[in-house]
């Protein structure tokens, strides 16, 4: 059951920006997410109606009893950063309401506890299936989680140390206004490193991306900054290469909705500045979602 509920903190975080937390200066990706604007938002009313039901509904009520936590109303934002994509610099701070005596009684259940003095805070860590995991309430809203206490101690750091430089990592002004899910990554090349798209993610410097309502569609946008204009022009025509490969094969795992939106992405470029939007009518995303929550 604790494994349960530190996995379910993880999954509101993997899945769905008030304002942007100071996360360590040496970030360099993050993703963050509006809970409450998501369950506001269409598709976050039927995610709801469905958890409502069975087994869903059952699942929740534990987990609310066992961590204080309920989630439509306790969870407000959840940031997810790192440095790389496959080690242990992966945080998750979640802004929210807690019931901290209840976690601190997880916490110490949970296999292979120690607490770690960090100040006035306690870091905790803990064995998860066998693998090293650390939590700590860094402020009575804010819940950090990593695999290392190390790595809480350095956040613990960039959030306490108001004057000093934070990450580098940006969003296009006004985006965090609308967004469900923000993200947003530098030298993503390096991130894939080993990897074979790795050679052509080198070409980008910079990118972003959201995801918001837009009236009846729900709307992916990305912006990327790639090395050169000649970089650029090759994202951009394999982009459009692979999206008419899709197309051509209409694999039978494709939703026919999310065929169309590929059909009708736009995808254009200014110099080495680089602008994808795909849009999914609000009516096959509800569809979609009702699915695979079932």
């Amino acid at each position: 059951m604790i494994r349960l509920t530190l996995c379910f903190l993880l999954a509101c975080a993997c899945q769905w920006a008030v304002a942007a937390e100071r996360i360590p200066s040496d970030s360099r990706w993050m993703i963050q997410a509006d809970v409450q604007a998501l369950l506001r938002s269409k598709v976050g009313g039927l995610i709801l109606e469905q958890l409502q039901k069975q087994p869903h509904a059952a699942r929740l009520a534990i987990l609310q009893a066992v961590s204080g936590l309920d989630l439509r109303r306790d969870i407000r934002m959840v940031t997810i950063c790192g440095i790389g994509a496959d080690d242990d610099s992966g945080l998750v701070l979640v802004r929210g309401t807690f019931d901290a005596v209840r976690l601190n009684s997880l916490a110490q259940a949970a296999e292979g506890h120690l607490a770690l003095s960090a100040g006035a805070r306690t870091i905790h860590t803990w064995q998860d299936n066998g693998k090293p995991a650390a939590g700590c309430l860094a402020a009575p809203d804010l819940l950090i989680l990593a695999k290392t206490s190390t790595r809480i101690r350095e956040a613990l750091t960039a959030l306490d140390q108001a004057g000093a430089a934070g990450s580098a990592i940006a969003v296009p002004p006004g985006w965090d206004a609308s967004a469900l899910v923000l993200c947003a990554a530098d030298r993503i090349g390096d991130l894939a490193a080993g990897k074979p798209e790795s050679a052509m993610l080198r070409q980008v410097r910079t990118m972003s991306a959201r995801i918001a309502e837009d009236g009846t569609t729900l709307a992916v946008e990305a912006r990327a900054l790639a090395t050169t204009d000649t970089a650029a022009q090759q994202l951009i025509d394999a982009a459009r290469g692979l999206t008419a490969l899709v197309q051509l094969q209409k694999p039978e795992s494709l939703d026919p909705a999310l065929l169309e939106a590929l059909r009708t992405a736009s995808i254009t470029r200014e110099g080495p500045a680089l602008s994808v939007r795909v849009a999914v009518a609000l009516t096959d995303v509800l569809r979609l979602v009702e699915t695979q929550i079932r």
